[in-house]
């Protein structure tokens, strides 16, 4: 007989989704590459628009990152709870790009660029790692 599942690993992953999404788009250049996506996505329908359309979002830009950081926090506290439920290379990705995107200090954006992309470039191969070479169970 099967089980039901009750959707506790779906909302986990969603919050996942959803902490990594709020630390995105603090960063700067990804920030821009995604306007820049909009733009080209509104271009296929004939709507001209300029490449910084969304360029009011950059004053939201420490909402963005705290609520990353708040969805970064609630993901542990559910991992902590259910943890077959979530990837531990997700949240760790999630933390790398939290560390790049910092927006407090100016002066030291490229220490978190380089900690978080250390940090990010570690789950990557991690994942990468895990499907080259599967562990056998």
């Amino acid at each position: 007989m099967k089980r039901k599942s009750d959707g506790r690993g779906r909302i986990a992953g969603a919050l996942g989704g959803i902490s990594g999404g709020g630390s995105i788009i603090s960063a700067h250049n990804v920030c821009h590459s995604v306007c820049l996506a909009v733009v080209a996505f509104l271009s296929i329908f004939g709507i001209a628009a300029s490449s910084d359309v969304l360029m009011f979002l950059e004053s939201y830009n420490l909402l963005f990152w705290s609520m990353g950081i708040f969805f970064l926090a609630l993901s542990l506290l559910l991992y902590f709870k259910f943890p077959k439920c979530m990837s531990k290379k997700m949240i760790l990705a999630n933390a790398g790009l939290l560390i790049i995107g910092i927006p407090f200090v100016a002066s030291l954006n490229l220490l978190f660029w380089v900690a978080g992309g250390v940090i990010l470039s570690y789950s990557i191969a991690w994942y990468a790692k895990d499907k080259i070479y599967p562990r056998v169970s």
